[in-house]
């Protein structure tokens, strides 16, 4: 579920983190990075509970009005297209979601007002009604497409849910978009079966082998990859350098050095476009240069022991 370039990113901030307050211990920080990581898994499953707390008000609100002195037709027989979706009912009743809201004490109880004011935004939307009175019985895809779209128009738009979750969770902040569509690719995934699959936290073993290896050997040799930057930037004093190049570029050589199964090309495409989006304007074009010349000199020094050592001469002069 979680990807490789959220896997460096989350280690580019903690790594930062360390360097910016290094009373902190190693050890701390790797727990922090920990903390980071299975932050993650929580928000993916919050939002799916964050769904169920919605479904159970719509049903809620079903059986208060059934329960009325003197209901009207429509209330004693109400429409329970939604409340039956068999996609929804999936994640209602999915094992694995309960598992885990319950062992990690995942609840919107606290926002119990916030769950009622999306439910009622879903009852007034236009895509929620034509589906709940379309005459024929809805297929497979739009009983999925109608939970996608509460995701993307009624829940990702919502300022409210942004603060809640803020509140929720410090690590949440950069995590948002990207977990969300990692809910919207499970419900996409639901098959005519509606059994639910969530994903996993790691693709594989070795994602989880390689963020903390990123981690432990990157800090191991910050100052030494501090010297290498030094005598490869000649042309900049050290201390002129923004913080967040030194922490992107000293990753960037650790992964180099380390991971003899990742390219060349891929490691410097993923450290150029982390120094775009969290360094300075020009960070970008300044680690391109910089780690290009540091990949000459670990090829030079035999130091760049890649499974395919072709894919630098390849593509060294793309950069």
């Amino acid at each position: 579920m979680i990807s490789r370039r959220l896997l460096r990113i989350k280690n580019m901030h903690i790594v930062y983190a360390w360097l910016r307050n290094p009373e902190g211990s190693i050890e701390q920080y790797h727990k922090e990075l920990q903390k980071s990581i299975t932050s993650f898994e929580d928000l993916y499953y919050t939002f799916f509970q964050l769904l169920i707390e919605i479904h159970h008000h719509l049903l809620q609100e079903i059986e208060r009005k059934k329960a009325k002195h003197l209901p009207t037709e429509e209330e004693l027989n109400p429409n329970m297209r939604f409340i039956e979706n068999p996609a929804m009912q999936a994640i209602v009743n999915d094992e694995q979601i309960q598992s885990y809201v319950r062992n990690n004490h995942i609840t919107w109880n606290d926002n119990t007002d916030l769950v009622k004011k999306l439910a009622h935004e879903i009852e007034e939307s236009n895509f929620y009604n034509r589906y709940m009175v379309r005459e024929e019985e809805p297929d497979h895809k739009a009983h999925k497409e109608v939970i996608i779209t509460i995701l993307t128009d009624i829940i990702a738009a919502s300022e409210s849910v942004f603060e809640a979750l803020e509140e929720k969770s410090v690590y949440w902040n950069d995590d948002i978009e990207l977990v969300l569509s990692m809910n919207i690719r499970t419900v996409e995934r639901i098959k005519r079966t509606y059994r639910l699959k969530p994903m996993k936290l790691f693709k594989n073993e070795a994602d989880q082998e390689f963020v903390y290896a990123l981690f432990r050997k990157t800090t191991a040799h910050f100052k030494d990859h501090q010297e290498i930057i030094k005598k490869t930037a000649s042309n900049w004093e050290l201390d002129r350098i923004a913080l967040m190049d030194k922490v992107i570029i000293a990753l960037g050589i650790t992964e180099l050095r380390n991971f003899p199964e990742i390219p060349v090309r891929v490691t410097l495409n993923e450290y150029i476009e982390m120094a775009k989006f969290y360094s300075t304007e020009k960070s970008n074009t300044f680690v391109n240069g910089v780690l290009d010349k540091i990949v000459l000199q670990l090829k030079n020094n035999n130091e760049l022991n890649k499974i395919d050592g072709s894919i630098f001469d390849k593509d060294k002069n793309n950069h």
